[in-house]
């Protein structure tokens, strides 16, 4: 396996990073632009109050309205344009990095060949989310198992909380290791989809440590800077919106925003990451031979990953069935 550089490939590439920055970008604005427009139609509402004691006695159900509707826009918002656009940036981007990493050489047409790569193996978006969702649950279960080893192996109680309080953070920060299994199955272009899929969870799974040795201490930085992020703006929200809304929705509202700022931040970390330990999981996936043994000791650590695997036999046995692989 000939190697590119990770700062080659990530350079290389960048036009697929901003695009997957862009999504959470967009979200962002439409997000800030139905809280100006709320805003100002509640202002008007009450205003248009002749009675002041109405008016105030109003304020705190608008309030709660006006945050409701707010909520509703940018989360509708947000999942539309991730289920129609945002998968296929990611996707494409995964494509392009793997065949980098595999082959040694970029793609002479990158687009053309993330497009084909992408329709073959998920000719429509619901195939692509269903699979995610398995692969995701799979993938977060075992490191959630990881975590609760090393939280049950503290003798201080306190820091052992700490580890079990942070596995949220933890899994988000280490959403890039998902991107190393889409890889893989784009890879594995030969076998079914979810066989590929599961083989992909039990490699990383057997060799997670050499993979995220090197990324560890950036997946630190990266929930400090989540934490920090979303208290920070937390409390803008908070002060500047409390007259018309309230402390709470104001601060929700702030957590929002520095929600969708870490997004946009984490699609290029999550980016890099991935590239950064793509070479060092393909040396590993290229040679790995996974065992039954190795698969059924997954198959009873993971119910999650025993789902991924019951589907991938489902989808062997149609396969063989009807002639295929």
């Amino acid at each position: 396996m000939d190697k590119l550089s990770s700062e080659k490939i990530f350079s290389k590439t960048l036009k697929y990073v901003f695009f997957k920055m862009l999504i959470p970008i967009i979200s962002l604005v439409v997000s800030l632009l139905s809280i100006k427009i709320i805003s100002a139609i509640t202002l008007q509402i009450r205003k248009g109050s002749e009675n002041p004691d109405i008016a105030n006695a109003a304020n705190g159900e608008l309030g709660i309205i006006g945050t409701l509707i707010w909520i509703v826009i940018t989360l509708g918002f947000a999942f539309g344009i991730q289920f129609f656009w945002g998968y296929k940036f990611r996707a494409a981007h995964a494509a392009i990095v793997t065949d980098a990493v595999s082959v040694g050489v970029f793609p002479d047409d990158m687009k053309g060949m993330a497009k084909e790569s992408l329709e073959y193996r998920f000719p429509t978006c619901n195939d692509y989310f269903l699979y995610s969702r398995m692969v995701k649950k799979a993938i977060a279960q075992l490191q959630k198992d990881l975590n609760t080893y090393a939280e049950n192996k503290m003798d201080n109680p306190v820091l052992g909380k700490l580890i079990s309080f942070s596995q949220i953070f933890i899994g988000w920060a280490l959403s890039y290791t998902y991107d190393l299994i889409l890889g893989y199955t784009f890879w594995r272009d030969g076998k079914p989809l979810y066989t590929s899929a599961a083989d992909g969870v039990a490699i990383y799974y057997n060799c997670w440590k050499r993979i995220t040795r090197g990324v560890m201490f950036l997946a630190i930085e990266i929930i400090v800077g989540m934490v920090v992020t979303f208290v920070f703006f937390g409390a803008i929200g908070a002060a500047v919106l409390a007259p018309s809304y309230g402390a709470i929705a104001g601060g929700l509202a702030g957590a929002a925003v520095g929600y969708f700022i870490c997004l946009a931040a984490k699609s290029c970390v999550d980016s890099n990451l991935m590239i950064k330990t793509m070479t060092p999981y393909f040396e590993e996936a290229q040679y790995a031979e996974i065992t039954e043994d190795e698969r059924g000791t997954i198959y009873r650590t993971s119910p999650k990953y025993a789902k991924l695997y019951q589907k991938s036999q489902a989808e062997l046995a149609q396969e063989q069935a009807q002639g295929g692989y």
